[in-house]
């Protein structure tokens, strides 16, 4: 870090500049002024303006204290100065110019409580006895008061429960306070004892290895994943450096700082600009839409993987600079944090060495796409059980949810992230907030229903009037024993298979039973532009009313499709962004309403698609289509099954013709014996899911007519693959024919590296 300083560099320019604005100004107490003018230094939102000012004055002195003195002097005292004002201790007493540890429910111990740590560190040798004591025993307050296992207690409904922004804030804060005054604060060991062996290895580490194993944030990646994920990953490397020892790569290992790229790049738009929009998303007032691609949270990631040596650093660190300028920067991180993380000397590595499909088994989320080109197709999906502290209540209700999208341009949209873009965001957000935890009314569905995903809702209704809510729940593997999971995925190369099972483990119940009994979601992607959603689906009653949902970024249009079919296109911006085509039931019905009728201008597209009887068993066939043009859709229709228990569908396009053949039965049971289907005598790619496992089978066609019979048989010489998956191609003539060549998917290995992880560099050092 100071050669690179020596250097020059960019990054050491921008923090210099900065150490450089505060000089000569007043630090207020937390009491005072919090956003003065310049040099003038205020604590912002509750320290947010405290911590970086105090890190960027520490980094500055560690940099020129041997190169400079005279300058580094000037960034040390300010740093003290900034120090100090913030370990001011707080007092119910009149006079007081401290910072209550409860504020917003301990909310500032991110900002504050970080601070006392590092900056006890950074500027160690410039304290004096006493000020080292002031600080210390403010910092030990502060974690009392987190830790208060009083039901009433501040921050009780955060400390009970490792995953949240809060919660992550606590355990930043207490790992560097506890390391920072050990030799010195009495209370120290004790502490550094339960972060290590309760806070962390007790809470933390099993709960991500079960549930965050993967990477990801469920709380918006928008939102507060940047601050989390930098809180959650920071504390590994803090603890390597004064301790040597090895968290990330353990027995019992805490991969969360290295997963969290994979994830990072995996779960960005083909366009770069944008993130996948789950979960809490805020309105804001800048041009770029709350979900755009925050550069500060990849730096951030970056420099965690460089220190580890994950072999992950040099794609990152080109997909870092695509991001960067898709988005011109948007959302850079703190000069500090800049420096730190940031080596421009730092190699890279093409992005098309990335894998086109990447499975978050913590929060059991899937996303896939056509290439790493800006303007390929891609899905993400997301059905696990709930992972945020239910208490804090910013991971949204979509387990089960798709979205999907072509480069820029969303076809089947998160609702939740795009309803809250300007214009009118902040009415967008209070609409949604009122649909997910609003009281429920009778006659208003979006309030309190959490109606607004890409899910099977099912509604007790009496005439027009609601009688209760509907919609998924906040329910964990821990209290409830959910066992929502995609139970399997699979990249084939020219496919993508995933499944998901016991979606029905989230739903609320209704007064007289399960609302939903059975919901299992199978998706087929083939690569490159269309999507077949299968939903095999149950009911709690056939007099409740059930439907599925999608939601998209401008109101759909009826096209042409085969008998039986519903059609809907979608124009979004002048871009044509694709097609949806009801396959199964036959005759189903789609009604359109627009999301949220009070929303000025109409921002999302709801589509209900109905059966047209009451059964309680339904299974549902769903193409989605994104092909550049609306005459590219494929034509979407059943196939006509002459032997077994499957259902179908047949894709005949300008492009490529392709049959996607699933089970009839239950969801995870395999098909067992022979099946036949007729199709289109057309050469065509066909897919066929839940067969034995790596079993051989003998396909054989013969055409009658224009049609081609399709008969598959155990035994023979075409293997399924591991997901029990069947890839073959049929010419019109009935010949198999050798797949196209294989895409290619060159892994990134998740394993850690086999080498001892090395410091690159010392924190604050």
């Amino acid at each position: 870090m100071r050669r690179r300083a020596a250097a020059h560099t960019v990054q050491w320019r921008a923090l210099k500049a900065t150490c450089d604005s505060y000089i000569g100004g007043t630090v207020n107490y937390p009491t005072g002024a919090t956003y003065p003018n310049l040099p003038d230094l205020g604590q912002g939102y509750q320290g947010s303006s405290y911590l970086p000012a105090l890190l960027e004055e520490g980094l500055c002195y560690q940099m020129l204290k041997s190169s400079n003195p005279t300058a580094a002097a000037r960034y040390g005292a300010k740093a003290v100065d900034i120090l100090l004002k913030m370990s001011r201790p707080f007092t119910t007493a009149s006079g007081n110019q401290g910072e209550d540890p409860c504020t917003d429910n301990g909310y500032v111990i991110r900002f504050y409580g970080v601070g006392f740590g590092l900056g006890y560190d950074w500027v160690y040798e410039l304290l004096t006895p006493a000020q080292r004591t002031r600080i210390f025993t403010t910092a030990n307050a502060w974690l009392t008061a987190w830790e208060n296992p009083s039901s009433s207690a501040c921050a009780n409904f955060e400390f009970v429960n490792p995953q949240s922004n809060y919660f992550a804030g606590y355990f930043h804060a207490k790992a560097v306070i506890a390391l920072a005054t050990y030799d010195e604060n009495p209370s120290a060991p004790a502490e550094w004892n339960d972060w290590l062996n309760i806070q962390f290895g007790t809470r933390v580490q099993p709960y991500y290895a079960r549930h965050l194993r993967g990477g990801g944030w469920p709380e918006g990646y928008g939102n507060y994943a940047p601050l989390a994920i930098f809180n959650m990953s920071l504390p590994a490397r803090e603890v390597r450096t004064a301790t040597r020892k090895d968290l990330v790569h353990a027995a019992a290992a805490y991969s969360f700082p290295l997963d969290s790229a994979d994830y990072a790049m995996h779960f960005t738009w083909p366009s770069l600009a944008y993130f996948d929009d789950r979960d809490t998303n805020h309105s804001n007032s800048t041009p770029q839409p709350p979900g755009t691609t925050n550069v500060g949270v990849f730096q951030q990631i970056l420099g965690e993987l460089i220190y580890w040596n994950s072999p992950k650093a040099s794609v990152f660190n080109q997909y870092l600079a695509a991001v960067n300028a898709a988005t011109s920067n948007y959302g850079a991180a703190d000069p500090w944090l800049v420096f730190l993380e940031v080596d421009p000397d730092a190699a890279t590595t093409a992005l098309s060495t990335l894998p086109l499909s990447y499975l978050a088994p913590g929060m059991n989320a899937v996303a896939a796409r056509s290439s790493w080109g800006t303007r390929a197709s891609w899905m993400s999906f997301r059905a696990g059980p709930y992972v945020n502290n239910p208490a804090q209540g910013e991971e949204y209700f979509d387990q089960g949810s798709l979205a999907l999208v072509q480069g820029g341009t969303p076809l089947l949209l998160n609702a939740g992230g795009w309803a809250v873009q300007n214009p009118n965001g902040t009415a967008g957000e209070n609409d949604v907030y009122g649909d997910n935890y609003g009281n429920f009314s009778a006659s208003n569905i979006f309030l309190g229903n959490r109606e607004l995903y890409n899910v099977y809702y099912v509604r007790h209704m009496s005439g027009s009037s609601l009688v209760e809510p509907f919609g998924q729940a906040a329910y964990t593997t821990e209290t409830k024993q959910v066992r929502t999971q995609v139970s399997s995925y699979e990249d084939g190369s020219d496919y993508v298979y995933v499944l998901a099972k016991h979606l029905e483990d989230m739903y609320r119940k209704f007064t007289a039973g399960v609302a939903v009994a059975g919901w299992a979601r199978q998706i087929v992607y083939l690569r490159p532009n269309r999507f077949v959603v299968y939903d095999r689906t149950m009911d709690g009653s056939a007099s409740y009313d059930q439907y599925l949902a999608w939601h998209f970024p401008a109101n759909p249009v009826a096209g042409t499709t085969a008998s039986g079919g519903s059609r809907l296109d979608v124009t979004y911006n002048g871009r044509y962004a694709g097609a949806m085509t009801t396959v199964l039931p036959v005759k189903a019905t789609t009604t359109t309403v627009a999301l949220y009728p009070d929303a000025k201008p109409v921002k999302v597209w709801q589509v209900q698609v109905r059966a047209s009887n009451s059964n309680i068993s339904q299974r549902w066939l769903t193409v989605f289509d994104l092909s550049a043009s609306a005459s590219m859709v494929a034509a979407a229709s059943p196939v006509t099954v002459i032997q077994g228990a499957i259902v179908g569908v047949q894709l005949p396009a300008s492009d490529v013709n392709s049959v996607v053949i699933s089970n009839a039965g239950a969801a995870g049971t395999r098909i067992t014996g022979s099946i036949g289907y007729s199709v289109a005598d057309v050469g065509a790619h066909h897919i066929i899911t839940e067969l034995a496992p790596n079993a051989g089978y003998t396909v054989t066609a013969t055409t009658s007519g224009n049609l081609q019979n399709v008969s598959v048989n155990p035994g023979g010489s075409v293997m399924s693959s591991g997901a029990g998956v069947l890839d073959f191609y049929l010419s019109a003539s009935g010949a198999i024919q050798k797949p196209p060549v294989a895409i290619s998917t060159l892994p990134i290995s998740s394993l850690p590296v086999s080498a001892y992880p090395h410091p690159r560099l010392r924190t604050g050092s």
